[in-house]
């Protein structure tokens, strides 16, 4: 098992707000000059959860699963942004679901949070939230110089399987996808927002599988290096987490957060079809 500076880390209190959904720019045009109105991004969604296929819902554009959560304070919602890692525990503090716990499973504009369906039944937008924000500095032992960790909880990190061999990092991924086929996101800033795997071209997202990844998915995504900045670096490897799902927008589609990055062949991927998150956190 790998070790971290876990013990290290400091551990604190952020608050947050369920979104509400918003359908405010109305009809977009999709990548083939349809006009439409995507569904999908923010607000409670009582029939979409993380281990769900991304691919085949109905107007799906960006759909989250789950719910999504933010705070529209600057400063505060600064602080969410880069502090809250995939992993952490939530809690929500005022409505009918006070005293309910979940877990967040991705960040995207806003962070995405799993919810038992018992309680999800009972939250509403505007319903306020307790984030245990911990993992930002998570190192892994060993790894400094070479390996950066991103927004992920470092329990979550020890649950993912990850065996150390050679010098190297084995970690489980249910598949692998090139750098050309990543579109959205690139050249922006890996701890606050997530990247997307294009789905314009429908040959490419056949010839890759596309349409069975799911959230929660672990996958590994070659040529990219997601350090100080994101984009294109021969050899290097990246490890993310699927948060949200497709799109008809040209350059869109299913979102990664990235979680691991390395130069120089430190990472190795191992495809298991189970490396899903929804399985490392029970849910």
């Amino acid at each position: 098992m790998i070790e971290t500076n876990k013990d290290k880390l400091v551990k604190m209190a952020v608050s947050a707000a369920v979104n509400h959904p918003s359908a405010r720019r109305g009809y977009r045009t999709d990548f083939d000059g349809n006009p439409r109105i995507g569904l999908g991004m923010s607000g409670v969604k009582y029939n979409v959860a993380v281990g769900d296929p991304t691919y085949g819902m109905e107007n799906e554009e960006h759909v989250e699963p789950g719910l999504s959560i933010s705070n529209p304070d600057k400063a505060e919602g600064g602080a969410l942004s880069v502090l809250a890692c995939i992993g952490n525990e939530v809690k929500m503090t005022n409505g009918d679901a006070k005293g309910s716990n979940g877990r967040i499973t991705g960040k995207h504009g806003s962070f995405i949070v799993h919810f038992n369906q018992d309680d999800k039944e009972n939250i509403i937008p505007g319903d306020k939230v307790l984030v245990k924000a911990w993992g930002t500095g998570l190192k892994i032992n060993g790894f400094e110089e070479t390996v950066r960790v991103n927004k992920i909880d470092p329990e979550l990190l020890e649950k993912l399987g990850i065996e150390m061999k050679d010098g190297k990092l084995v970690v489980p991924v249910t598949g692998e996808y090139p750098a050309y086929i990543m579109g959205s996101g690139y050249g922006m800033w890996p701890v606050t927002i997530d990247y997307d795997i294009q789905t314009t071209c429908p040959e490419v997202f056949d010839e890759l599988d596309l349409k069975n990844i799911r959230f929660g998915d672990v996958v590994c995504l070659r040529d990219q290096l997601n350090w100080y900045g994101r984009g294109y670096y021969e050899g290097a490897v990246t490890i993310g987490i699927v948060v949200h799902g497709w799109s008809k927008s040209a350059g869109h589609g299913p979102g990664i957060t990235t979680i691991l990055s390395s130069k120089d062949g430190i990472i190795v991927p191992k495809k298991d079809s189970e490396a899903n998150i929804a399985k490392y956190l029970g849910v």
